[in-house]
């Protein structure tokens, strides 16, 4: 989870220095064309249901810094892949390093300026000694952005999550559903 937040702030950093180059990038934009907007950000994702360690309530789900094209007016395609490590101490047994990989492609269409209507892919793995397993989560759901400057914009989205069936070895139980998801993100576009 470290790692994320570093990306995270490294995209803080890149919004706040392209905000000192925003009158120079306007000027630029002006005289030489339009290019294909790139956008690098990150989303924090929060749940209600199955979440991403077979449990089921309210949570966090991950962190997934992301990569993407997004032309306002039209949509946007985004690539994440987020990693995060993290112990797990049963009552009985012995501790158990998980390591959880997750790569997201999500595209959406946009409604009009501002929301839009998105579809999205995740393919989800933990990895430990005790047994790896991997499932998919398949998701539809309504987005909008903000934008903050001519370089950076706020994304919003709620979404319903589908998640495959699956077998837990750590929580020895197959698992599969839904839930009902928040994404919260922060993009910044490189041209």
């Amino acid at each position: 989870m470290n790692k994320n937040l570093w990306i995270l702030l490294l995209c803080l950093f890149g919004w706040a220095s392209s905000q000192e180059a925003s009158d120079a990038a306007t000027t630029s934009a002006n005289t030489t064309g339009n290019k294909m907007p790139f956008v690098l950000g990150g989303v924090l994702e929060t749940g209600s249901g199955v979440l991403a360690n077979g449990d089921h309530g309210i949570g966090l789900i991950r962190v997934t810094p992301m990569i993407g094209a997004w032309i306002n007016g039209l949509g946007y395609l985004r690539l994440g892949y987020g990693f995060n490590n993290y112990v797990q101490d049963p009552d009985e047994g012995e501790k158990r390093e998980i390591e959880q990989r997750d790569f997201s492609a999500q595209l959406g269409i946009s409604l009009g300026f501002g929301p839009y209507l998105q579809g999205s892919y995740t393919r989800a793995k933990n990895l430990s000694d005790a047994g790896d397993v991997a499932w998919n989560e398949y998701g539809l759901g309504l987005g909008s952005f903000f934008q903050l400057g001519i370089k950076s914009a706020l994304v919003f989205e709620i979404e319903y999550r589908f998640i495959s069936e699956h077998y837990d070895p750590f929580e020895k139980e197959t698992i599969s559903g839904t839930r009902l998801q928040m994404n919260i993100g922060f993009v910044v576009y490189v041209y």
